[in-house]
């Protein structure tokens, strides 16, 4: 910077106005231009290391998800990625692939990194390391997994409206007798999922017909099959997760076991490129989009200081019928 203001005669302080970004009323335009075409003949490039040092910020987040081959977060890590990059923030993503352990561990290495900030997907009991994050100063966001206990934003979508709504519109449509299929984990939105589909059977005079199997090790085909085979006299299945389908849907084309075709399909998470199939399929959209874009603004202002009360951000699913 000293030798861009050598060159043009003026001070570091107005060279370091336009390097950075604010020299918006504060330095001429055609001064901007000259600092600017000096910096590129000189290949000037900012020393982030430096920066950091001397401002105490990184410009690097990260997101911790539990599954980014899951399509749901690996599209919300995409769009928190594409609101950072606006920003001027590098993006850090971690799979903790559900496993407690691994999250405590990545948590441990961001502090030790000190990212500006981090969106988090915490697995069950992920709370203690929530909170060491936040008592060291870190500002954290949790998505699709709530710590309630503690004071910190969160946002996610009311599974329990959204499971509701889409469980209603079948026993509209005259199906009683819907099974439903879940991962075999204990965690709120698939609770919050079973736990209207429960209700709502009930409120319909079926609760007799309530059936429901977890999946505990979904790579195995043999876990698949036996759920198939469970439900093959079902008017629906109503599946919590679009992992659980679309491993049905695989293990069905290679195995040769599969869902009857006059059977409704119920997915919550949006399974469209399905809908070409010879299945009733209906599905539960999440605002992916919208879910990212506020997770990332929360996020901004807490790194930016603002000391404002903790919020509960509840998105409403669309059904897709």
């Amino acid at each position: 910077m000293q030798d861009i203001a050598d060159r043009l005669g003026v001070s570091r302080s107005t060279v370091s106005l336009v390097l950075s970004g604010k020299a918006v009323g504060k330095v001429s335009s055609a001064v901007q231009k000259e600092v600017l075409r000096v910096a590129g003949e000189l290949n000037y490039h900012v020393n982030d290391l430096a920066r950091s040092l001397r401002t105490g910020e990184s410009r690097i987040i990260s997101v911790i998800v539990t599954d980014i081959s899951n399509d749901f977060f690996g599209r919300l890590t995409f769009h928190i990625q594409e609101e950072a990059k606006k920003a001027g923030y590098l993006v850090l993503t971690i799979n903790s692939n559900e496993n407690i352990d691994e999250f405590d561990r990545m948590v441990g290495m961001l502090m030790s990194k000190k990212v500006d900030g981090i969106i988090a997907v915490p697995p069950p009991e992920g709370g203690r390391s929530i909170t060491e994050i936040k008592e060291h100063g870190i500002p954290v966001v949790t998505v699709d997994r709530e710590c309630p206990v503690l004071d910190v934003d969160y946002v996610g979508v009311d599974n329990y409206e959204a499971s509701r709504q889409a469980v209603e519109n079948l026993v509209a449509a005259g199906l009683r007798n819907i099974g439903v299929v879940t991962l075999d984990l204990d965690i709120p939105p698939l609770n919050e999922r079973i736990r209207a589909y429960k209700d709502v059977l009930t409120e319909a005079g079926a609760a007799d017909k309530i059936r429901e199997r977890r999946i505990r090790f979904l790579h195995e085909d043999s876990e698949i099959e036996s759920m198939i085979k469970e439900f093959e006299d079902c008017d629906a299945v109503y599946f919590t997760s679009q992992r659980i389908f679309t491993r049905a849907m695989s293990c069905a084309s290679h195995t040769g076991v599969s869902l009857r075709k006059d059977m409704c399909l119920l997915c919550f998470d949006d399974i469209s490129p399905y809908r070409s199939l010879d299945f009733d399929i209906r599905y539960v959209e999440q605002p992916i989009q919208e879910m990212a874009r506020k997770a990332f603004s929360l996020l901004l202002m807490r790194i930016r200081g603002e000391k404002n009360l903790a919020g509960r951000y509840l998105f409403q699913a669309r059904y897709i019928g």
